[in-house]
């Protein structure tokens, strides 16, 4: 499903902010690059990856999407959102970030999770994955949409490690399928069975169990199969400056893959000493509310 989301554009990244030389728009420069160093990915393919994305994640920031996707090239995230648009598969709508700034999110239309769907299933995607529909961005969609840079880095780092990713759920569908299962135990059999299911089911699906016996779900996990077949899961957080530090701590401590979401993060995690895995989800240049192209 996911194993060829990593392979790298060929072409120079345009927008000036991430790049000191301007790169001319326009069709001819944009495929010129692409004729002279030989790119790897069609332009249909990008488009199916970069649908299955929003579907998988629900809501994707546009600029995210253009640097993920199409080497943060203007021209063609435009031509492929507009087309999306035009068929009435994708919403466009603006956003604002913690610092008030806005900014753009690319969300599915009901038709759009169907056509996603079937993309997704030449593309080999596991069959269980969800495709979602988001009617309209949600207060934290800041955050909502940092968990797809989130899942981005850790996907680049498994597929480095020679890794394949099979499916993506995020907390929600975590913690329905969590909820349903011991509902119904609770049903069939009272409180103690709907308890001992809820903990059975988090150890399925790999989901750690604070002292307390509370499950500790993270924003999004990463179903995995390594370059020996063998299956694995990676729990990832992306961590807004609000977060409360016992939080972080106990989601690091059960072995979450911690991700900060802005400078704020990024300082509380290196003052709890859980910096590995670098800075802040975003390019340092630029402010990270402002995701927009």
């Amino acid at each position: 499903m996911f194993d060829r989301t990593v392979d790298e554009d060929p072409r120079p990244a345009a927008p000036p902010s991430r790049n000191r030389y301007r790169m001319r728009d326009g069709h001819r420069r944009e495929y010129a690059a692409s004729r002279e160093r030989g790119s790897a990915i069609s332009f249909d393919e990008r488009c199916a990856g970069a649908l299955t994305d929003i579907g998988v994640h629900g809501a994707v920031s546009y600029r995210d999407l253009a640097e993920a996707r199409f080497g943060g090239h203007p021209y063609t995230t435009r031509r492929a959102v507009n087309a999306w648009i035009d068929k009435g598969l994708v919403t466009e709508t603006i956003a604002t970030g913690p610092n008030g700034n806005p900014f753009k999110v690319l969300s599915l239309t009901r038709k759009g999770v169907a056509d996603a769907r079937e993309v997704a299933a030449k593309r080999g995607m596991n069959p269980a994955q969800q495709i979602r529909f988001t009617p309209a961005p949600s207060a934290q969609a800041a955050h909502d949409t940092a968990i797809y840079r989130a899942c981005r880095n850790e996907q680049r780092r498994l597929l480095e490690e020679g890794a394949t990713v099979r499916r993506i759920r995020l907390d929600t569908e975590l913690k329905s399928t969590v909820a349903r299962r011991s509902e119904a135990a609770r049903r069939r059999d009272g409180d103690r069975a709907a308890d001992a299911e809820r903990r059975r089911t988090a150890r399925e699906l790999g989901l750690p169990i604070d002292d307390e016996g509370q499950v500790l779900y993270p924003d999004a996990q990463i179903e995995y199969a390594d370059d020996e077949r063998r299956s694995g899961r990676v729990n990832v957080e992306a961590v807004s400056g609000n977060y409360r530090e016992p939080a972080v701590r106990a989601k690091a401590a059960a072995g979450f893959r911690m991700h900060a979401n802005g400078p704020a993060a990024a300082d509380l995690l290196r003052r709890l000493g859980l910096d590995d895995g670098g800075a802040w989800l975003g390019n340092p240049e630029r402010d990270p509310a402002t995701v927009e192209l």
